[in-house]
Formats: C-alpha cells, structure tokens, sequence
C-alpha cells in the first residue's frame, strides 16, 4: 500500500473514499447518521463513522492521531468533515467533533455534532419542503474506480431523519435491491410517525468489472424526503445573462458577432473571472476560441477568421465575452431559398436536472440579422410566447425591412420547478423556426450565400447550467 498522507487520512474518516488508500485491501465503513429538523430548514445533527478495516490502514491513521495530540487531530478532523460538507452545499455550525478508538486495537469512530444549515429547501413552487438525502453515497462513489482496487468496498450506512413538529410526510423514495455477480446495492425506507429511516448497504466485490458497475450505478439516485406542514423562506440565485448576436451576410461569408453578458449570481460570475485570470486572459480567449472552432467543425462549418476578447475582468461588473467571427456553410440551401434554423428554447430546452430546479434562470437573447443588396427574407416565423407555472418561453420578431430582421428571446425558468414540469413546458416550444430568404429576381447577383450562426452561446453556457 502507498504511504497515506494524513490529509487524505482524514478525509476518509470523513467518508470520502479514495482509491489510492484503498488499494490493496478491503474496506468496510458503517454510517449512523441522525438528524433533526426544524422549521427553518436546519438540523441538528449527529454524524458517527466507523471504520473496520483494512488493518493497515487504520493502524497507520491511529499513529497519526496520537502523534500529533488527540486535541489537534479532532480540530483538524471538524476541518476536515465541514469542508467536506461545504462541497455538498451544506453549512456546518457549532460543530464538535470526537474520535473514538485511535488508542485501542477495534475500529476506529469518528462523530461530528452540530446544527446543519439548508438540510431541508423550502419550494413556494408547490408549497412542499424537501430533503435530498446522499443514502447511497453517491458523493463518495463518483471519487473511487473500484475496478482499480485490489479489495472489495462495504459501505452500510444508516439514516433516522426526525421531521419537525405539526409535519405530514408527503413522498419517500422507495427502497429496492440490484444485484450483478456478487456485488450489490440495497436501499430500504421507511415513516414511523414523524421519524424516517433509511438504511442502505454498498458491497463491491473484489474484481468488480465495468459492466456490473453499469448495472448497480443505474440505480443510484438520491433518497428524497416531502413534507409540508408550514411555508418557509426561500434562499436561492437567479443566473441571469445577456447575448447580443450582429448576423451580417456578405458575398460568401457570414460575419457573427457576439457579446455575452453574464450578470449572476455573482458569486459565480466572480469565479469565472478568477479562472480566467489565474490561467491566463489570452490563454483562457485561446481556449475559448478553440472550443468553438471545434464545434463549428464539427457541424461542417469553416471558420475563415475569428477572434474572443474578455472584458470587465478586473471590475465589478458583469463578465463580458466577446466574439468575432468570419464563417462559411452555415446555411442550408432548400427548395430554391437560404433557410436559417433558430432555436427559440436559446439552448435552455435540454437542461439535465433530475428532481427540482435549485435556482432561477433568466436568459435574453437579442440577435439581429441583415441581409446583402440583393436578397430579401421571403418567410419570417410567427411570434412564440408560451407560458405556465414552469416558466415562460418568449419571440418576438420584428421586420425592419426587407432584408433585416430584430430577434428578441427570452426563457425564464422559476425556482423549485420540478423537471416534469420543465419538460411540459419545453414540449410545447418548437426546437427551431425557419427564417427564409432569397434573392430578388429584379436584382440577382452570383455568388453563394452563407447563412448565420447557430451555435451562439453554446460554449459557457452549458458550464453555467451543469452547476445548477
């Protein structure tokens, strides 16, 4: 086995494993977790560890506890878990911490006390609480390649969730078992009165293939807890952006530019920033660059010319990025006319979230196309305004004249809608409209035309929404 560091020492005592330790060996890790609601959507709650084995590794752990003081180890340890915690989005006070069994030969305990912020989110949405519970340890799972390990993995793991005085229990994931060639995933639940109880147990043999993790994977979904009982306060951001695409066709090339405007949160707007910064203004315009000269060609399209420019970097303000490009074999030719695809879903339309929206989105699109002398748009799309509980999804079209066209867009997405909703909403919104247009018989000219831009605001964007 690799010498362990005592970080990651530490951080498997937290519960998140890491292949490096574990090879050579077999772990079994219990979990007995209790929580206690309130009303607020905080909890206190109790977090017990234990770990079995392998021996080796504990025995290295316990010289490391005692040799740097049994106070320091436990400080070090409450670090370590309420970092851990933060990266699940959840926010650990008052936390206390003891480590039971670093001077004996059995397992080794670890216990974090404390009040957990944000357990349970309030969504006005459908007037329900919830609670999305990691039984199955999908935050550990997604660390480790346990086809890499020489050992096998047992995780058993319990879960008693006391909801709060005067709430009605309204939905609990139901339990099951998978099993493929030895290895194996159970989940039980049950309700008695307010208390809830889940127990789950993740056994990975020794030699576990690809395939079989296929098939015990596709279970893994989080445990989610409804009530209702009374309303709360809502805490959420809403990320909201701006794109304002110039489309000029001219000769045989399309000329595309693009700004975006990336306003919130701006936390994160801060982030991005910061990332750029930290790898280099002209390194991270390269990359960016690269990224859609990739997607262009992968779509056929060549790309004659092209520039991206970051802006407000060192401000306050919103990022802005900035695209220029010179392209060709954007547009289809049909039927005797240019027909240009709009999406009016502005990319929003295949958002992966599995349960409930955890922020707002407010996404503008503001393009406007103009045509060379000669040619005229024959078929502009009817305006699109569709509207429900899950959001709005809006087109509105005016014709300047001719041969110039002002597209504005807008998807607003609420907070807590439920993706089923989401979806509804987005099947009724074509994925995209036709703008057609030709040239006029009285002044034909030669000479090909090359449509406008598709993939405006393709390359950030789906890094923003995978975050959500």
């Amino acid at each position: 086995m690799r010498r362990i560091g005592l970080l990651m020492i530490f951080l498997i005592l937290a519960g998140l494993l890491s292949g490096t330790v574990l090879a050579g060996s077999d772990y079994k890790e219990v979990q007995k977790n209790e929580y206690t609601v309130h009303w607020d959507g905080s909890a206190n709650v109790t977090l017990r560890t234990i770990v079995y084995s392998p021996e080796e590794m504990l025995n290295a752990t316990k010289e490391s506890i005692i040799k740097m003081g049994i106070e320091n180890a436990t400080k070090l340890f409450i670090s370590q878990a309420t970092q851990a915690l933060a990266g699940l989005g959840l926010t650990l006070e008052n936390a206390t911490g003891e480590i039971v069994g670093y001077n004996t030969t059995g397992p080794l305990e670890t216990i974090i006390r404390g009040r957990l912020l944000g357990f349970a989110r309030y969504y006005s949405y459908d007037g329900v609480w919830e609670i999305t519970l990691d039984a199955l340890r999908i935050s550990d799972l997604v660390k480790i390649n346990p086809t890499a390990i020489n050992g096998s993995i047992h995780l058993e793991n319990y879960f008693t969730i006391e909801l709060p005085e005067g709430a009605e229990l309204k939905n609990l994931t139901k339990g099951f078992k998978v099993e493929a060639n030895g290895s194996y995933i159970i989940l039980d639940t049950k309700e008695e009165g307010r208390k809830i109880f889940v127990h789950s147990v993740i056994y990975l043999k020794k030699g576990v293939s690809q395939g079989d993790l296929r098939v015990l994977y596709s279970k893994l979904e989080p445990v989610i807890i409804t009530y209702t009982g009374k309303p709360g306060k809502e805490n959420y951001t809403t990320w909201d952006m701006v794109i304002r695409n110039n489309i000029t066709i001219k000769g045989n090339s399309t000329i595309l530019d693009t700004v975006e405007e990336y306003k919130e949160p701006r936390d994160y707007v801060n982030y991005l920033k910061v990332q750029f910064i930290s790898r280099g203004v002209k390194n991270a315009e390269r990359s960016l660059y690269q990224k859609y000269v990739q997607q262009f060609q992968t779509e056929g399209i060549r790309v004659v010319n092209g520039t991206v420019r970051l802006h407000n970097l060192n401000s306050t303000g919103p990022l802005i990025v900035e695209y220029h490009w010179v392209l060709r074999g954007l547009i289809k030719y049909v039927n005797g006319s240019y027909v240009y695809n709009y999406n009016p879903k502005l990319e929003l339309g295949t958002l992966n979230f599995p349960y409930r929206l955890t922020v707002a989105i407010n996404e503008t699109k503001i393009t406007r196309i103009t045509l060379p002398d000669g040619y005229r748009f024959t078929y502009v799309p009817d305006n699109i305004s569709i509207t429900s509980k899950a959001g709005k999804v809006t087109m509105k079209i005016e014709r300047v004249n001719d041969r110039e066209v002002l597209i504005k867009s807008n998807v607003y997405l609420p907070y807590g809608v439920p993706s089923k909703d989401y979806k509804e909403l987005m099947a009724k919104v074509p994925a995209r409209v036709e703008f057609r247009y030709t040239e006029n018989v009285k002044e034909k000219k030669t000479g090909g035309i090359c449509g406008p831009a598709i993939f405006v605001g393709l390359i950030i964007i789906p890094l923003v929404i995978r975050r959500i």
